[in-house]
């Protein structure tokens, strides 16, 4: 019985990593859809083509399309990450909070499927997503956005802590500005907008990537107000 037992463990330890190695198969199959097709346009039946494995499989590891965005993102927050961390950490707060904005904007508009993404999971209320999402699923994805918005949230209590300005909630302020850049970049992606003719009837105009990163600025200062 002791050979058994001592080797046991191995077995163990190598049918997880071989599970781990199935699982960033099926994440990388899956943004790499996302970033052909955008999200509307992939199913789990195109994943596993992708990957080269039967659905059932995809199954075993993942709840479905839901849990595979959302573990998805992480992916692409931590690409995100990457960017944030060449950005100056010297300057006053406010400049400091609009360049995270427009690297943010930025990372946006060359991955267009992480804004299908994000936006796919902001339209559904948590208790929904727990019924097709699993805890875990959520915890990391949770834990993904909340490394994103550290930057922007300790900015703004270093400005407002140092008199650059005033923000009272910096918590609230960071959540505001990452949906309202996610609808911008999506804006600016679509590349129209809708405004009333004087006989009432719609008609659409161009929208420019430079008004977009104009309006991303414009939040930036908004959010701040003067100090005292």
């Amino acid at each position: 019985m002791a050979p058994r037992s001592s080797t046991t463990p191995d077995r163990r330890s190598g049918a997880a990593a071989r599970r781990r190695d199935r699982e960033r198969e099926i994440l990388g199959a899956t943004r790499r859809l996302l970033d052909e097709r955008g999200a509307q346009d992939v199913q789990i039946d195109d994943v596993a083509r992708e990957a080269g494995l039967n659905k059932a499989l995809i199954y075993r590891h993942f709840s479905g399309k839901d849990e595979l965005f959302a573990l998805v993102i992480v992916s692409y927050v931590d690409d995100f990450l990457a960017d944030v961390a060449e950005l100056s950490d010297a300057g006053p707060a406010a400049d400091r909070l609009a360049d995270f904005a427009e690297t943010f904007l930025g990372f946006c508009l060359a991955h267009p499927a992480f804004v299908e993404s994000a936006m796919t999971m902001l339209r559904q209320p948590g208790t929904e997503l727990l019924e097709v999402v699993s805890e875990g699923a959520m915890l990391q994805m949770g834990r993904a956005v909340a490394a994103a918005l550290h930057r922007p949230i300790e900015l703004l209590r270093e400005g407002d802590a140092a008199g650059e300005f005033t923000v009272a909630e910096p918590d609230y302020t960071a959540n505001a500005m990452y949906v309202q850049i996610l609808g911008l970049a999506h804006l600016a992606r679509v590349g129209n907008a809708i405004r009333e003719l004087p006989d009432g009837m719609p008609w659409f105009f161009a929208v420019r990537t430079d008004q977009v990163r104009h309006s991303v600025r414009s939040l930036v200062r908004a959010a701040l107000l003067p100090a005292p």
